[in-house]
């Protein structure tokens, strides 16, 4: 007799996913994550142009010379969708305006001109970081590689939200191919390059 009570239920659950009545994303706690799935490049930092903002400090003066922004998905989501291509995450589905092309770095080009940035999953980490460089009066430049910011990450078309580790709401605006973050008294303008 359980056969037909577990028939039944598999039954129900294809029903209700055909209906639309799937599992909302989630992700195993800590999330953990996979794939670089966008990374963007620094334009500019305080509308100034690396190198810039020089500071400093111990004896050092510091400048950011580059930055980047990079999105990558979780390894595991729990939601499933059917697509030509296979079963994949829910998450990582979007669908792509008729006349569009992709490129490798997420940005969307249409025949007008026009782009939009898209990151291929709808949620997932980021981290934001810069490359300084520390110029000391006696001796040779060293760079170092610096986090301002990481943590958790969602996306629509045209709106990126994102939240950094302690929970903080980090303000962050998309617009055309541009990310545009404001973290740690800074803003950061973050500009896809194509790279197909």
């Amino acid at each position: 007799m359980r056969r037909p009570l577990a028939l039944f239920f598999l039954t129900s659950a294809a029903a209700l996913a055909a209906m639309g009545c799937e599992s909302p994303t989630s992700v195993g706690d800590p999330p953990e994550l996979g794939a670089v799935v966008a990374l963007d490049s620094l334009r500019l930092v305080d509308a100034v142009a690396p190198p810039c903002c020089t500071v400093d400090s111990a004896g050092a003066r510091v400048s950011i010379v580059a930055g980047t922004l990079t999105f990558r998905k979780y390894l595991h989501y729990t939601d499933t969708a059917f697509t030509p291509g296979g079963e994949m995450s829910a998450a990582c589905v979007t669908e792509i305006p008729d006349g569009g092309a992709v490129y490798a770095n997420g940005l969307v080009t249409f025949g007008d001109g026009a782009a939009n940035l898209m990151i291929p999953c709808h949620v997932g980490g980021y981290t934001l970081a810069v490359t300084q460089r520390l110029d000391y009066p006696a001796g040779p430049p060293e760079t170092a590689d610096v986090t301002v910011s990481s943590g958790t990450y969602s996306w629509t078309w045209g709106a990126l939200s994102l939240v950094d580790g302690a929970g903080a709401v980090v303000p962050a605006a998309m617009a055309w191919d541009t990310v545009v973050v404001t973290t740690a008294g800074r803003t950061y303008k973050l500009q896809a390059v194509r790279a197909r």
